[in-house]
């Protein structure tokens, strides 16, 4: 995670910062258990050049253009406070494997498989439109070219991590990982692999499948090259 949580001097941050609105309805009633709301809204507008930061292949965008993006909200139980009559924070779980777990509720835009919304090869596919009007049946969802590249490289990554848990290091031989390789990231058959290993606890893999070429290594660290390296990026913010 890149931000000012984790690093305090060089993370990170949304720097002018994002500007954002709500309602709830009806009449603001916010915080008033005795009115029932009916439903609320909220507005967030980011700035693109932000999200661009400190990423050289970044495409800006245009009719077409995709990105792998992540949008997440942190849900609260709560309860009504007695003495106060207003709510107040009761971690209740609805999501969780045993329903009433004293957590948090996480929701994304897209199923992830992990409640961990730091995991960009889960991401879904944001494709940006020059149209104004709602999306009509004829307008075309592209393929996301990077996907197969992609996933050949995080099934090494995640092979290699469950190679290491059993064996205690890693190989650089393929055919040892095969146990290892897992939904919904496996190795494509028109895929070119290769791993090198750095030093006793490193490892760099590389996968090439037609004009793309993944590299990763044992930090997560996803690099991609291709059509005139002009890649659209993982927003990791």
């Amino acid at each position: 995670e890149d931000s000012k949580r984790v690093d305090p001097v060089n993370g990170y941050t949304m720097d002018p910062l994002i500007r954002s609105a709500t309602k709830v309805y009806p009449n603001d009633a916010i915080n008033q258990p005795n009115v029932r709301n009916t439903h609320w809204t909220a507005e967030v507008a980011l700035p693109i050049s932000k999200l661009m930061e400190r990423n050289n292949l970044a495409k800006r965008p245009s009719d077409g253009i995709q990105w792998r993006i992540n949008f997440s909200r942190v849900q609260w139980g709560v309860k009504v406070n007695e003495e106060t009559g207003e709510y107040e924070k009761n971690p209740c779980c609805t999501s969780c494997a045993v329903p009433g777990t004293a957590a948090e509720d996480n929701w994304t835009w897209n199923s992830q498989g992990s409640v961990a919304m730091h995991l960009p090869e889960r991401w879904g596919i944001l494709q940006f439109s020059s149209s104004t009007s709602p999306r009509s049946d004829d307008e075309v969802l592209l393929d996301y070219k990077e996907w197969d590249v992609r996933c050949c490289a995080m099934a090494v990554y995640y092979a290699q991590k469950g190679y290491y848990d059993k064996e205690g290091k890693y190989t650089d031989v393929l055919e040892r990982l095969e146990p290892f390789f897992k939904e919904p990231f496996l190795l494509h058959s028109a895929a070119d692999v290769r791993v090198t290993l750095i030093g006793e606890e490193g490892f760099s893999a590389t996968a090439k499948i037609g004009a793309f070429t993944a590299t990763i290594n044992q930090e997560r660290y996803l690099v991609l090259s291709g059509e005139d390296d002009v890649m659209s990026p993982s927003l990791t913010k």
